[in-house]
């Protein structure tokens, strides 16, 4: 009797789901579980095109290993204007494309004295441009975005000394260090509301670039008006190797939220950034002030 029961159990519950399918109207589907994208930080990004660009006002920054040190050239610059530009797609469930721009160029304070037969010039410009898949990870007080995608970049040091002591010719000499490499990328923004129109916001990332380093040294001796010696021969040499560089951005400030007409998410952002770039033995770094307007169209 009891191996009976037990039979009759699984013809008992297909009785009952057949019984279900029975009472549904015509045309009626059971439901079925679905999945449903979902993102906490809808509302902190207007969906559609953006964009924005941005002033930087910049120092540059560098060590020993690319010319400067007991010759003349210091470890610090002279300010000089920079520019950074985006250029973005988001989606309403937060996924975002983006392209970035980054521009500076500098000159360092090597000190000459004019009385010298020696003259100095040290000049540093770095740019790249990148390509960026992200979402939103987390909301709530403030949003947070990541993104990582791929950079191409370069970054060149100049180190040039005139010697005008020879009553002959005056000597001209260039000492240069490039890097221009292609790379993974990955970065984290965050915003953080005040209040309606004042926000915190902050950004960092972080590159590896693999490419080509480039050293050229050249001499280049030119002669005085009237001078009876020809000068000397000119000459020069360079090398070129395969070598990595490392990228670290930071930047923080306030964000102002303003409204205007016809576009969303209009804003300014008025902060400090700096960037430091490392390539086999020498360093290189930009760090100064910024002023950005971003929007949405």
């Amino acid at each position: 009797m009891k191996l009976q029961t037990l039979s009759l159990a699984p013809l008992a519950t297909a009785g009952i789901f057949l019984g279900y399918l029975a009472d549904l109207q015509a045309g009626e589907v059971a439901p079925m579980p679905s999945y449903v994208p979902t993102s906490d930080c809808d509302a902190c990004n207007d969906p559609g095109m953006y964009g924005g660009v941005s002033l930087l006002y910049l120092k540059p920054y560098g060590d020993d290993g690319a010319g400067s040190g007991d010759d003349g050239a210091g470890s610090g610059g002279d300010w000089d204007f920079g520019a950074r530009a985006t250029l973005g797609f988001e989606r309403p469930d937060g996924l975002f494309f983006e392209l970035n721009g980054f521009w500076a160029d500098g000159s360092y304070d090597v000190g000459n004295d004019s009385g010298s037969n020696y003259q100095y010039s040290q000049d540093q410009s770095a740019w790249y441009v990148e390509a960026l898949v992200g979402d939103n990870l987390h909301c709530g007080e403030m949003c947070v975005d990541y993104g990582f995608g791929v950079r191409y970049g370069n970054i060149e040091n100049e180190y040039g000394e005139v010697y005008s002591g020879n009553q002959d010719f005056v000597r001209h000499q260039k000492d240069s260090y490039s890097f221009e490499g292609i790379g993974p990328v990955v970065r984290i923004d965050v915003t953080r509301e005040l209040n309606d129109r004042v926000s915190l916001y902050g950004g960092l990332s972080q590159a590896i670039l693999f490419g080509d380093q480039d050293y050229d040294f050249r001499t280049t001796n030119v002669a005085v008006p009237g001078a009876v010696t020809p000068p000397p021969s000119n000459s020069g040499f360079g090398d070129s190797r395969e070598e990595l560089a490392f990228i670290s951005e930071i930047e923080f400030g306030l964000q102002f939220n303003l409204d205007v007409a016809g576009l969303q998410g209009t804003h300014i952002k008025l902060g400090v950034e700096g960037s430091y770039w490392t390539v086999d033995d020498w360093s290189r770094g930009f760090v100064g002030g910024v002023l950005g307007a971003g929007f949405n169209f």
